[in-house]
């Protein structure tokens, strides 16, 4: 079940975002590494910046690219061919997180359109890096920091 957590308005000329409304003021967000739902659970649709992104650093499409799908390729296990688990630290590392697919940056949160030039910020709860204590709150200051800049890349790639 996903919820809405902010309403956004932006302004389509300036690519600035016009008016933040937060709806949740106690969520907090701190990525865990544990990769166990965003990247196990099937890989995301890539936009052609993505696909391009991941081909300048090296990668070849055909290595990397489900081309009937337009998504990163699979494991047979359904993780996505870019995970690994350091065994070390126990933690989960992508090869290829600076250059990162825009949806996987955006994870656990999605844009849905509302309006002509407004969305809705919408959440997975089952993210297991929501609601740390050591967490980066969630409000306006965030959205604005960390999210805004992957609206507009949504927006001008067509993904939302």
């Amino acid at each position: 079940m996903e919820e809405t957590i902010a309403r956004v308005t932006v302004d389509l000329k300036t690519k600035r975002l016009r008016k933040i409304y937060c709806s949740l003021s106690y969520l907090t967000f701190k990525c865990q590494r544990c990769g166990a739902f965003c990247c196990k659970l099937g890989a995301p649709t890539l936009s052609k910046t993505d696909t391009n992104r991941l081909k300048r650093a090296g990668s070849r499409a055909t290595d990397f690219l489900d081309v009937d799908q337009n998504r990163i390729r699979s494991k047979p296990d359904g993780s996505c061919i870019f995970l690994s688990f350091d065994v070390r630290t126990r933690m989960h590392n992508c090869s290829v997180y600076n250059l990162r697919p825009v949806l996987c940056r955006l994870y656990p949160f999605w844009f849905e359109r509302s309006g002509r030039n407004s969305y809705a910020l919408r959440l997975i709860p089952c993210c297991n890096g929501l609601n740390k204590k050591d967490g980066e709150n969630i409000d306006t200051d965030f959205i604005t920091k960390a999210i805004s800049n992957i609206l507009f890349e949504l927006m001008d790639t067509g993904l939302v």
